[in-house]
């Protein structure tokens, strides 16, 4: 579970020392410091995907809470085994497969989700269609930065079903390929294809022209968060 951060001084480990990687530096470097230079550097991959990774496991977890423990216990994960990454795509789409198994197995063992059926899904993405262009006259921006359609869409993400929720999140929102979806997913490109267009004719008609916008406001992890998933991702892998 996440606890507090407050004891860090005590323990040695200060997570404001921890710089957010500059774009130009990879994963594969960071990767390589971290073996040479030790744990301290493996923070900056968790500050460069902690919001990623949370939008990941919110997809298939509807709780923000263990979603965060879920992070938390990938990054512990992913680092214990890094020697086993190597040449497996990209380090993001490791780490999300790590992520989103560890999800699923936390439904597996503790959570009975229920989720839509078919027939269901069908009734509400006409309903949908039906409802018209409400925000036509707005301005993409607008509506992008618009706080209640944000609500809104989280609202209507967590209604899906989780195999529509995890490739729409994947796709549209952390702007994976379909590639590497159906590699997360371990489905194939065409069902990924399939599911994609599904979840977004799902969601109301007067957004979907915004459905790929790589700035939207999804499952948002704040700062607070981040600080708190990396000082206990951290404190644990100093001691393995």
């Amino acid at each position: 579970m996440l606890h507090s951060t407050e004891n860090r001084i005590g323990i040695g480990i200060d997570i404001n020392s921890v710089p957010v990687p500059s774009p130009e530096i990879s994963d594969e470097e960071i990767i390589q410091r971290v073996k040479t230079e030790g744990f301290i550097a493996y923070g900056e991959l968790v500050k460069r995907y902690n919001q990623r990774m949370f939008r990941v496991a919110r997809s298939v977890i509807t709780d923000d809470a263990v979603a965060m423990d879920i992070v938390q216990d990938s990054h512990i994960k992913a680092y214990k085994n890094l020697n086993n990454f190597q040449n497996k795509g990209t380090f993001a789409a490791w780490l999300a497969s790590i992520t989103r198994n560890e999800a699923l197995m936390y439904l597996r063992q503790n959570t009975k989700e229920v989720t839509m059926g078919e027939e269901e899904q069908n009734m509400v993405n006409k309903y949908h269609l039906n409802q018209g262009n409400l925000q036509q006259n707005n301005q993409p921006d607008d509506i992008l930065q618009n706080q209640h359609m944000q609500i809104l869409i989280n609202k209507h993400l967590d209604n899906l079903s989780e195999k529509f929720r995890s490739v729409f999140v994947l796709r549209a929102v952390e702007q994976y390929s379909t590639k590497e979806t159906a590699e997360i997913l371990n489905i194939n490109e065409l069902t990924v294809k399939t599911r994609y267009f599904r979840s977004k004719i799902f969601l109301k008609n007067e957004i979907k022209k915004h459905l790929d916008a790589s700035d939207l406001n999804i499952y948002e992890f704040g700062n607070r968060n981040c600080d708190l998933v990396l000082f206990n991702v951290l404190t644990t892998i100093s001691k393995l």
